[in-house]
């Protein structure tokens, strides 16, 4: 049957009423991810919570989030695509709202892992569902709208949300993805067709357990391991525990008939290379984000609220540039945005080690906004590249796999730049005791500058000396910190580099897929039409 310009209008209405059902949900997603952040203080006074306990409301969350990913192939065989999706967004909005009238600590944090795991399903398989629904030559265009939406997260969330905070109450930012949750589900029910689950498929319950063992032990010596100390018992037993599960895992499913993990995904190289980079820039762009976040309030001072207004920018910046970039990648080799973004994060981290304590706030703005715009040129592509490198029966697993691999990179990524820190912090407190005569400005001078001006401010004879001492010691530590942030950018810089080889070795081994079009959105007459002229 020759498609025509008007054949091709219901299809092309078709993918963006999906886009429209796929992209409400992950904004609901985004949103439970972000939004909560600038609750944490008032959670804590409401419910005399303490540091130790309140940070379980996003590890948990972030660490449920990951255990389901790899079954999402799965389990979406055992289901349908549409009903894990709906199952998954129905969910995480109702822990969502559940969230709201936790009573408790402890059932906050119940509501919030449960949250996570069913949040999963909605993130993973609406991508593939999305990815799916528009032709071949859009599907970069797909990821880029993805990536727009996700986007909204960080950038509204936290503002919208600290309205919501201050002026009605902590409970109400959990009701900020409600309208957005709402809207998915009936989009979804109302546009994509129910698909057919794959029969004869077996519970794979050795193969459940043992992962769900090894991600849970892992996830939480990475996120745990710098409070507890990476020697302990406690984060040397989690490791261990993991390793043996891990082990475990992947001698259960090379025996079991229907896995859940299809482990034959990994001899697919440009697979493998792709899950590489994505580790390896989410670890860096995770991390990243831990050193500013802590450096502009520690070195520079600044309230969290002007943090968040440096930090803003960058979100909307990063939502537009991966939209042009995965409409670019549609026409071009993906490959190609995706080396320009590594490219240009190694730069971006090579410029953040070279700031210094004089350095004003729009440089440090302008570098982060660089540093999303290049996450933005990254992402989209690599999204695409990923589905591209699979054929159309692995995808489910495929962006499962690719959502654990991102949530394992961002608590090594944060867990990797915290202790990195804290060792550099120490080593250059003790260079700074050995080597401070050869500054350029050395002690005996720099205390005589500060008695000059505490007298001039009128202070008391008797305390300057103390105030001299502790305003020299002030600007040393700040020092220390500075070339601490720097050694740990430029250790970001050479991972990005590292990681171009691998993008580069991403390619497409997969052959491009026809057009996929929802069926609930072409007329059956038509559908009957495509039958018979397919088998004339």
């Amino acid at each position: 049957m020759e498609i025509t310009p008007a054949s091709r209008a219901p299809h092309e209405a078709s993918k963006w009423w999906v886009a429209a059902a796929i992209l409400t949900g992950q904004l609901t997603t985004s949103f439970g991810m972000f939004a909560v952040v600038v609750a944490l203080p008032k959670i804590m006074t409401s419910f005399g919570a303490n540091i130790n306990t309140i940070q379980w409301v996003m590890t948990g969350y972030l660490i449920s989030r990951a255990v389901p990913m790899p079954a999402l192939g799965w389990l979406a065989g055992l289901v349908g695509r549409r009903n894990l999706y709906v199952f998954g967004l129905f969910g995480a909005t109702a822990c969502n709202v559940l969230c709201g009238f936790s009573w408790s600590m402890e059932s906050l944090i119940f509501f919030r892992v449960m949250q996570g795991a069913l949040g999963a399903p909605a993130m993973g398989i609406g991508i593939v569902l999305l990815y799916e629904a528009f032709p071949a030559r859009q599907r970069g265009l797909a990821m880029g709208l993805v990536l727009l939406i996700g986007s909204l997260g960080p950038t509204i969330g936290p503002t919208l949300g600290g309205y919501l905070v201050q002026e009605i109450s902590w409970r109400a930012i959990f009701f900020l993805a409600l309208p957005s949750g709402i809207a998915s589900l009936i989009l979804t029910f109302a546009i994509i067709p129910k698909d057919v689950p794959q029969g004869g498929k077996t519970i794979d319950v050795p193969g459940l357990l043992t992962m769900t063992v090894f991600l849970v032990a892992l996830l939480l010596a990475l996120t745990q391991g710098q409070r507890e100390g990476w020697t302990s018992g406690y984060i040397l037993t989690l490791f261990a525990i993991a390793i043996v599960f891990f082990g475990l895992f992947i001698a259960i499913e090379r025996v079991v008939p229907h896995p859940v993990v299809h482990l034959r995904l990994y001899r697919n190289v440009s697979f493998v290379a792709a899950s590489v980079v994505v580790f390896l820039y989410n670890a860096g762009f995770v991390g990243t984000n831990f050193l500013v976040a802590l450096m502009l309030q520690v070195v520079f001072n600044f309230t969290p609220l002007q943090a968040g207004l440096v930090l803003a920018p960058g979100a909307v910046v990063m939502g537009w540039i991966g939209l042009l970039s995965g409409r670019l990648s549609d026409r071009f080799d993906p490959r190609i945005p995706v080396l320009i973004g590594l490219a240009c994060f190694a730069l971006d981290m090579y410029f953040f080690a070279s700031l210094t304590l004089l350095s004003g706030v729009g440089l440090v703005t302008l570098l982060v906004i660089a540093q999303r715009g290049a996450f933005g040129l990254i992402q989209s592509p690599l999204n695409n590249a990923i589905m591209r490198t699979l054929p159309p029966d692995d995808r489910n697993m495929g962006s499962g796999l690719h959502g654990v691999h991102r949530g394992v990179a961002a608590a090594f990524g944060v867990a990797l730049c915290s202790l990195l820190l804290e060792k550099r912090l120490a080593i250059h407190g003790v260079l700074l005791g050995q080597y401070h005569d050869r500054f350029a400005l050395p002690v005996e001078q720099s205390l005589g500058a500060f008695r000059s001006f505490l007298v001039q401010a009128g202070e008391i004879p008797q305390e300057i000396a103390t105030q001299s001492m502790a305003a020299l010691g002030q600007v040393y530590a700040n020092h220390i910190r500075m070339a601490a942030y720097a050694d740990c950018f430029l250790l970001l810089a050479i991972a990005f580099i590292l990681a171009l080889l691998p993008a580069y070795l991403t390619r497409d081994r997969a052959p491009l897929q026809p057009p996929v079009t929802p069926l609930a959105a072409v007329p059956s007459d038509e559908r009957q039409t495509d039958a018979v002229a397919s088998t004339s």
